[in-house]
């Protein structure tokens, strides 16, 4: 059966339930559109009309974009019933849940816009202090852009001051000063933006922390020294010690922005030369391989210049790539044990172990083929004539002075059975080789 709350919304689905109410997906059946209702519960306790009430009267009066637009007020059944603007998408919440933690870029862009939102509140006269900042209150919306729900702990701070000191929050995101006395301000917002940005940055839930917060490079060294600087500025037990203000946070966050893009643009020039250096090695190790190498020569002094240009390739990515922090990363807490994953220049070193291996085997398959075939290898009779057509006979080490051409014959019945290749092979006394062409000689039966 459908159930219609004041005779025009027409409720389709719950979307999300906390301590103050439940929201459902409704349908506005005058406007035949979508819009959320923020039912009140817990009427009688003390507080949680006061706190319907106040919602009401602080979303009334705001109107920026990350903020949902109020459009009606009724009551129904001793409830406060809030009909707000419908935000279509997910919470952080369910972003966190789905993909642990968000990339560092996109958790900056997100942490700003959140310090746009929240100063605007700061800047009403008199400020609106929200006092719950957590990934369940953050919508994004599908064009990637964070919207602020769920004012039930929000308060003005110039009236109403009774409220200010009711303890509201969430355990792990909320400031100490919200639990110890119940008093907040500009800096207990602060250091809930500092909690969100910790967990996008990491993927831990403070609410699941068994120890103090820990260091967001204590999860990952990659995260550059300034951004967590700005998180740990955030969450200072001391207000005073915090950021006194959302701009100023802003103005951290975005030079983070401007520092982090100058120092990529410099390790990718960088890492381009450690490319080109690696790029060099291997075309000079396979470049010539593939036109063909002495027996002799392999594998030195053939392989003496790629893995000298390698050498250099390891050397340059140890001086100028890597940073000794990077070697311990905290991958998850679990209860109060932190792991740990080392990292280390894998593909260098095992290129240079594959490289060697690779060397040895076929040196090892050279010389093992140069064996057999010296075993293998029988004395086969050849005549030498000179230019008048007349036989030479010349011991070892003899010198001929050759004329014009000096001709080389293997008779017939010295020639084994079959195809045999013949090939002239000479040396100088410099130590040059001088080889003929290959010519394949059959003997006729």
């Amino acid at each position: 059966m459908k159930q219609i709350l004041c005779n025009k919304y027409e409720i389709l689905r719950p979307i999300a339930e906390g301590g103050m109410g439940i929201v459902y997906l409704v349908k506005d059946l005058h406007l035949n559109k979508l819009a959320a209702v923020k039912v009140s519960k817990n009427q009688g306790r003390c507080g949680g009309r006061d706190a319907a009430l106040g919602e009401m009267e602080v979303l009334k009066r705001l109107s920026h974009p990350a903020l949902p637009s109020i459009i009606d007020f009724f009551e129904e059944g001793g409830n406060i019933c809030l009909v707000m603007e419908y935000i279509e998408g997910i919470t952080l919440e369910q972003y966190l849940r789905k993909f642990t933690k968000a990339q560092v870029h996109q958790a900056v862009r997100w942490a700003v816009e959140l310090t746009e939102v929240l100063g605007y509140l700061h800047g009403q006269n008199p400020p609106v202090i929200y006092r719950d900042l957590k990934p369940a209150n953050i919508m994004i919306r599908p064009d990637g852009r964070i919207c602020l729900v769920d004012f039930g702990a929000a308060f003005v701070t110039s009236c109403g001051q009774e409220r200010g000191q009711l303890m509201m929050g969430t355990a792990g995101y909320s400031a100490p000063e919200q639990w110890q006395s119940g008093n907040a301000g500009k800096t207990s917002d602060i250091y809930g933006l500092g909690a969100v940005l910790h967990e996008m940055l990491t993927g831990s839930c403070p609410q699941k922390l068994f120890a103090e917060r820990r260091p967001v490079r204590e999860y990952d060294r990659s995260i550059p020294r300034e951004l967590e600087k700005t998180v740990s500025m955030c969450t200072r037990k001391r207000p005073c010690e915090r950021y006194q203000s959302m701009e100023r946070l802003r103005k951290a966050l975005l030079g983070y922005r401007r520092r982090g893009r100058s120092r990529e643009s410099l390790f990718g020039i960088r890492q381009g030369i450690a490319r080109l250096l690696l790029a060099a090695a291997i075309i000079r190790l396979f470049l010539p391989f593939c036109q063909g190498v002495k027996a002799s020569e392999f594998p030195f002094p053939y392989l003496t210049q790629p893995l000298m240009i390698f050498g250099a390739a390891l050397l340059y990515r140890l001086l100028f790539l890597r940073k000794p922090e990077r070697c311990r990363v905290l991958l998850k807490q679990e209860k109060s044990v932190f792991l740990t994953e080392k990292k280390f220049s894998g593909i260098y070193v095992s290129g240079i172990v594959l490289l060697l291996i690779w060397g040895g085997l076929l040196f090892q398959d050279e010389a093992g083929l140069r064996v057999s075939a010296e075993e293998k290898t029988q004395v086969l009779w050849v005549e030498m004539r000179d230019e008048k057509n007349r036989k030479l006979l010349l011991r070892e080490g003899t010198v001929y002075q050759a004329g014009e051409s000096v001709r080389f014959e293997v008779p017939a019945d010295r020639m084994p059975e079959g195809e045999v290749a013949l090939r002239l092979t000479a040396q100088d006394e410099a130590g040059g080789i001088y080889e003929s062409r290959i010519f394949l000689v059959e003997k006729e039966n």
